[in-house]
């Protein structure tokens, strides 16, 4: 590898991230950003110092972490001719940030792929009473794919804001009325616990993907409730009104129900052990759609009231309304994968998405 100098001023002076070059124990250089972290922190770092105590204590090639002025801030040493250069990288509290957590969405969507590339190649090296004999072991396996692709797809959506959403989406003019009957007739073979109708004309505009996803994430929280779910569409005034009714099923415990769309204390108090943020998925898609979500909790089950309002031709004159298919997610529909905490095992049949 060739070798060239770079000269710390030219380099560091404009980073935002804190930096300090220490040589025998003594500060050499420090950029503004570490001015003024210094500032901030009273660290005890000025150049011709000694370096502070919980510095000097670092190692050549070394990591940790410190608290200062009550920020969190990961310290880096690295070993140079010119001396050791710390780098402080601030931490934020809450975790991984939206393009991180993007990235790592691809990076398991990249390895699901390759996950159902070596069960097709396991599953094609078999002969047929092969097959036939080793079919029940290969059904958890792609149920448990369908529930990882639906853990990837809906942190992809929380992580990001609703103007990068917007940025990305792609809204038609969508026939609510033609969404219901496809929501009939995929999930009527899977449960007869959903019944769906919905009033003619209903046309609003938005994405059929992410709306689909909502409704069926609500339709999961209706039947792990252990009640028929009934979905109803019809027109109030300059409104589409969605209302999925969980009949017969358990009302949301008190303290639960005070708790949802609560941000980190929120929890799916639907069923334990969920994924934690169902609704606010669903809150996250209508506000998308300039639309509004409410949830009434009643002895009789729970009630979830959805507004959007109806299409104006005039708005969009030349757009088209989506075609009439099924949506597929890493190759399993997505009926399959929103729901795959709730189906039995025996739906994620490997001779239908292998053979």
């Amino acid at each position: 590898m060739e070798r060239f100098t770079l000269s710390g001023n030219a380099y560091f002076d404009s980073l935002a991230q804190p930096v300090l070059l220490a040589a025998d124990g003594v500060i050499q250089y420090q950029n503004k950003a570490m001015t003024e972290l210094e500032r901030s922190c009273g660290l005890g770092a000025a150049p011709g110092q000694p370096l502070p105590e919980n510095l000097a204590a670092l190692g050549q090639e070394a990591v940790t972490r410190l608290e200062l002025a009550g920020v969190s801030y990961q310290v880096r040493t690295h070993a140079s001719e010119a001396g050791v250069l710390y780098t402080f990288q601030e931490v934020r509290a809450d975790g991984l940030g939206k393009y991180e957590a993007l990235r790592l969405c691809g990076q398991m969507r990249s390895s699901l792929g390759e996950t159902l590339v070596a069960l097709q190649q396991l599953y094609d090296g078999m002969v047929e009473t092969e097959q036939l004999k080793l079919e029940g072991q290969f059904n958890p396996l792609l149920k448990q794919y369908s529930r990882i692709l639906r853990m990837v797809s809906s942190t992809e959506l929380l992580v990001q804001s609703e103007e990068d959403l917007r940025n990305g989406w792609n809204p038609a003019p969508l026939s609510l009325s033609s969404l219901a009957n496809r929501l009939h007739r995929e999930l009527g073979p899977l449960t007869r616990q959903f019944d769906c109708e919905a009033e003619g004309n209903l046309v609003v505009w938005a994405d059929e993907k992410l709306l689909r996803q909502a409704l069926l994430n609500l339709v999961l929280n209706g039947l792990q409730a252990g009640g028929r779910v009934e979905m109803k569409l019809h027109r109030a005034g300059e409104q589409a009104l969605i209302v999925v009714t969980t009949v017969g099923g358990q009302p949301m415990e008190a303290q639960a129900f005070s708790r949802l769309g609560g941000g980190e204390e929120a929890a799916d108090s639907f069923r334990p052990g969920g994924l934690h943020f169902g609704m606010e998925l669903c809150w996250k898609v209508f506000r998308l759609h300039n639309g509004t979500l409410a949830v009434t909790n009643g002895e009789a089950g729970v009630q979830v009231t959805g507004r959007i309002p109806l299409f104006r031709t005039e708005e969009h004159p030349t757009a088209q309304s989506t075609p009439d298919y099924l949506e597929y997610d890493g190759g399993i529909p997505d009926v399959l994968v929103e729901l795959s905490d709730y189906l039995p095992e025996e739906w994620y049949s490997v001779s239908e998405f292998l053979d």
